[in-house]
């Protein structure tokens, strides 16, 4: 493999969890030339990344807005796109790795013309595909988020490249940078410890209030040598001033450096650089500092779930309110905000210190989870329970799941170490199992009655339309059964994203990949029954449940 081409054109923070994939695809083919294509918002982001061969710009951002507006007809905007993207077709790239699902990447994979693609593309007929099973899973996840072990950053390396070490994210900061930064916080004081804050977020779902980041500053400024470099976009000013303000009412005394929409990008990961530490949501700064190896305590509240973007590796802690809601959906739209409540100031300044290194892990409320960062045994990310509890049933299920995951999609062995009792809820397992085999077996009946039916010549369409309608209520009645179980809910929705995954150009070739999708579907669910009734106290009730597939 000499050339790989990575599209990764919507978030700065897709951008900097993306770089231990760059180092992943060195692994794999050492010496490879790695070029990229971003948004122009993510240029100076770009230029930060080592590993990169050549970096192509685009204002996708652009042609996403003039399509909206009908400011030009959409066969002229990728028209436009094509034109430019044309050079690359001269490249011969190997691989190319979408890490951008939307439809404009789609085309351009499709336009690329590479044999290797990974993540979205399109068919033949302009129908939208996800290649690679680590890229599917990406899309899917959020259905049984609860129960997902693995950090968007190891899911770019698995799906772009494949198992391997563990690489951290690492960002480059020139020395002329460095210089800067250095003398830009030497104007403002010369405290012991420098904390990064970062008190707004793209989206205020996923935003601690501002009047705790003002509680928790003046909580680790009393009696302390502490400095504050508060960062942001302009419209993020009226948060960091309420801020401030209740942090001078409270008695803060630390010094401040105030950088909210006074830095380029560039100039925040310098500033971040010179940091011990850095407090803040879910953000691209967030990624910015662990790419810059400055320990991170990210609030994650809202809509974040801290294992799909929590701060990468070791060194990093995350809190997370203990509430039943939380965290809510993507498409919630929150009363309530009250699993910002849950977060007390002066328990995360506690942990603030003991990460400095000026105290030991203090003892939290019940309101409140800590985790920290780390490295499992198969090197990839992982966040480790040091307070508070998880649910036993959603605890138990993330660790076998993880382990199944990484165990279907490499065919390999995990090294991860497996529950040594049997799930929460093995009653329901078994007694699920009882319902749902059957309904396992007729339906990959009835996709090879579909097949059947698809061969013959003439195709008897009256009776294949029957049929396949017998289908799509055969799987609409398994997905409705299952849908409330840890135990198969994942699989059945992995499934049914295959279903609509086919390649074929004909029909003959689309019932052929729906019969091989049931079969590996059949094989998986059993498999699975299998490892969750393994240790079994009654092994002939479990013998007899596992015959249920047929």
């Amino acid at each position: 493999m000499n050339n790989v081409l990575i599209i990764n054109i919507t978030r700065m923070g897709d951008l900097i969890q993306m770089i231990p994939l760059l180092a992943r695809l060195q692994d794999e083919s050492p010496g490879v030339g790695i070029d990229l294509i971003v948004d122009r918002e993510f240029g100076h982001m770009a230029a930060m990344i080592p590993g990169i061969r050549q970096v192509f710009i685009f204002d996708f951002q652009a042609l996403m807005d003039e399509s909206r507006v009908c400011a030009r007809d959409v066969v002229s905007l990728y028209q436009d796109l094509s034109h430019w993207a044309k050079p690359l077709l001269q490249v011969s790239y190997d691989r190319v790795i979408n890490l951008t699902f939307n439809r404009r990447s789609a085309f351009l994979v499709k336009y690329l013309g590479c044999a290797d693609e990974r993540g979205m593309t399109t068919a033949h007929d302009g129908s939208f595909l996800v290649k690679n099973p680590w890229m599917k899973y990406f899309l899917d996840f959020h259905v049984y988020r609860h129960l997902n072990r693995f950090n968007i950053v190891d899911l770019f390396a698995l799906g772009g490249s494949g198992p391997g070490r563990f690489h951290p994210i690492e960002l480059f900061v020139t020395p002329e940078l460095a210089d800067w930064a250095r003398t830009f916080l030497r104007n403002a004081g010369a405290p012991r410890y420098w904390v990064g804050v970062q008190v707004g977020a793209s989206d205020p779902m996923k935003a601690w209030r501002p009047e705790y980041f003002g509680q928790l500053m003046a909580h680790l400024s009393q009696g302390r040598n502490v400095g504050f470099v508060l960062i942001g976009t302009p419209k993020e000013e009226p948060s960091v001033e309420e801020a401030l303000q209740v942090y001078r009412q409270a008695g803060g005394q630390g010094v401040l450096c105030e950088a909210v929409g006074k830095t380029s990008v560039p100039e925040v990961v310098a500033l971040l650089q010179q940091c011990q530490l850095m407090v803040t949501n879910d953000t691209g700064p967030m990624h910015m500092a662990v790419g810059v190896k400055t320990p991170v305590v990210n609030i994650s509240v809202g809509h974040v779930d801290f294992r799909e973007t929590g701060p990468f590796g070791p060194g990093n802690w995350v809190v997370q309110p203990d509430i039943a809601c939380g965290p809510c959906g993507f498409d919630k739209v929150c009363p309530h905000h009250a699993c910002k409540d849950h977060l007390l100031p002066q328990e995360i300044a506690g942990l603030c210190w003991h990460v400095l290194g000026e105290g030991a892990l203090p003892t939290f409320s019940s309101t409140i989870r800590v985790f920290e960062g780390g490295i499992d045994e198969d090197h990839l990310g992982t966040f480790v329970l040091r307070s508070g509890q998880e649910p036993s049933v959603t605890a138990w299920y993330g660790t076998f799941w993880r382990r199944a995951w990484y165990e279907m999609f490499t065919g390999g062995f995990s090294h991860t170490l497996p529950s040594s009792s049997l799930p929460p809820d093995y009653e329901e397992v078994i007694a699920l199992w009882a319902l749902f085999a059957p309904q396992v077996s007729a339906l990959c009946q009835q996709v090879k009655l579909v097949r059947s039916l698809s061969r013959r010549q003439p195709v008897p369409v009256l009776d294949l339309k029957e049929a396949q309608h017998r289908l799509k209520e055969h799987t609409l009645v398994m997905k409705e059964l299952v849908r409330a179980s840890f135990a198969y809910g994942p699989l059945t929705v992995a499934f049914i994203r295959e279903t609509f995954n086919l390649e074929g150009q004909t029909l003959q070739a689309m019932t052929e990949e729906y019969v091989m999708a049931a079969k590996t579907f059949q094989d998986r669910v059993t498999l699975i029954f299998d490892q969750l009734t393994r240790d079994s106290p009654e092994p002939k009730r479990r013998d007899l449940y596992a015959s249920a597939i047929g």
